[in-house]
């Protein structure tokens, strides 16, 4: 148990600010995003920002039915979306564009 106290907070998670995602998004909507990160940003909890998990959990819905599959962007492997993706990506883009956190 002690074991467990002392090494529950070095469990690594994913930390991204909105900038981070809103750029993430810009390149998904290019088609120019590496699949390493794709998958890096919807596999891993974002722990410190539910927005952004949240986020996060619409673009993992997205991977599911959005995906076409992956292309060589100079000589990288990229996601790929559909045309519903796309649409879906554009979005969340416009809606994390100028989203701002308010603090009450």
């Amino acid at each position: 148990m002690i074991f467990f106290i002392r090494h529950k907070s070095k469990v690594p998670y994913y930390r991204l600010t909105k900038e981070q995602c809103v750029d993430l998004l810009v390149r998904a909507v290019q088609g120019c995003l590496p699949e390493h990160e794709w998958h890096a940003f919807i596999g891993m909890n974002i722990r410190d920002n539910e927005a952004l998990d949240v986020l996060r959990e619409q673009c993992l819905l997205l991977d599911e039915f959005g995906v076409r599959g992956t292309c060589l962007v100079d000589g990288h492997s990229c996601v790929s979306f559909n045309k519903s993706g796309i649409q879906r990506l554009e979005v969340l883009l416009d809606e994390w564009r100028f989203k701002t956190d308010y603090l009450v």
